[in-house]
C-alpha cells in the first residue's frame, strides 16, 4: 500500500480543540486504510479555500454506494464487506462529523471518478472531505 501526502510548505493554521480535530484525522486516515488491500493508495491533501481549509482523505479502496455517502456519518452505520462486519464500531465517521461541526466545518464523502464530467464512469475509490473556518 502507497501512502501520499500533499501538503503545504506554509503553515495551514486552524483554530479549535487540537485533540479533537486531531482525531478526526485520525478517524479519517484508519478508515481508509481499513478499506485499502495491497497496491491500494492513501492520498492526505489540505488546501486554503476562500475562507476555509479544505482537509481531504482519499484512498483507492472499494467505492460508497450513492445513497450511502450521507449514511456513513449515521452512528453504527457501516458500508463494510460481510468479512469485515463487527471488526469497527462504525462510531468513527458519526464523531468525525460532530467534531467538524462544532468547530463550524462540515463534512462529506463522495467517490472518485475518472472524470467529473462522466458521473457513469466506475469510482476510483472514495474521498472524505472536512471543510473547517480559518
Amino acid at each position: 500500500m502507497s501512502f501520499i501526502t500533499d501538503l503545504s510548505d506554509a503553515p495551514i493554521l486552524i483554530t479549535g480543540l487540537e485533540e479533537r480535530l486531531g482525531q478526526v484525522s485520525a478517524n479519517l486516515l484508519s478508515n481508509a486504510l481499513a478499506f485499502c488491500d495491497a497496491g491500494s493508495a492513501v492520498c492526505i491533501w489540505a488546501r486554503k479555500r476562500e475562507d476555509r481549509i479544505l482537509v481531504v482523505v482519499e484512498g483507492t479502496g472499494p467505492d460508497i454506494p450513492d445513497d450511502a455517502l450521507t449514511k456513513v456519518f449515521t452512528r453504527f452505520y457501516s458500508e463494510r464487506p460481510q468479512a469485515q462486519f463487527g471488526n469497527h464500531s462504525g462510531l468513527g465517521l458519526a464523531l468525525s462529523k460532530q467534531i467538524v461541526e462544532a468547530h463550524g466545518g462540515m463534512i462529506w464523502a463522495e467517490n472518485i471518478r475518472p472524470t467529473d464530467s462522466d458521473v457513469t464512469a466506475d469510482p476510483l475509490g472514495a474521498r472524505f472531505i472536512a471543510g473547517l473556518p480559518i
